[in-house]
């Protein structure tokens, strides 16, 4: 009997042991992205998009920042593909100003994020805040042209606040980088 009990009791000391290594790295391995998350508009969109790319899991302030960077870059090419696509397909000339209009402005967008990458590639973190404010100012024209539109097959909309919600956080963890150099 006593055996018995001794054995029960090594096995919960030694899962109380795992435990207490485990549960620390699974929390803490999203606190930074909590934190940067916790400071934009969206929490827990914010956490969703920035969690879809694995590098975000561990990274570091730098490499959070490049992570933010990437997929606001790689969201803002896809809209800007799409809108190309919508305006070639379309047969409404209304819709064909409006889509020319929004692809011109996602260029716009691309262009200030290659000047972010930039930035970012050579230290320049706190100069960062003026192409991203001019990113989301190109897309917010397009934002304003969508609003009043009906129809959104392509989910144009959400995806739009989606590229504004992922500039807040390359803003928002590029200042943390700031404080950090």
């Amino acid at each position: 009997m006593t055996s018995s009990f001794t054995s029960y009791s090594m096995l919960l000391v030694s899962l109380a042991l795992v435990f207490m290594f485990i549960s620390p790295s699974s929390t803490e391995k999203h606190t930074k992205l909590s934190n940067i998350c916790s400071k934009t508009t969206d929490h827990h969109w914010c956490m969703r998009l920035m969690k879809s790319d694995s590098r975000s899991e561990y990274a570091n302030n730098h490499d959070f920042t490049e992570v933010a960077i990437d997929i606001a870059y790689s969201k803002a090419r896809d809209i800007h593909r799409d809108l190309n696509s919508l305006y070639d397909r379309t047969r409404n000339a209304r819709k064909k100003d409006q889509y020319n209009s929004c692809s011109k402005n996602y260029h716009g967008a691309i262009k200030d994020l290659k000047q972010i990458k930039k930035l970012f590639k050579d230290g320049h973190y706190k100069r960062i805040a003026i192409p991203v404010n001019d990113a989301v100012e190109e897309v917010r024209d397009c934002k304003n042209q969508l609003e009043k539109s009906t129809s959104d097959s392509s989910h144009l909309k959400r995806r739009t606040k989606e590229f504004e919600l992922l500039c807040d956080v390359v803003k928002i963890s590029s200042k943390f980088l700031s404080h950090d150099s």
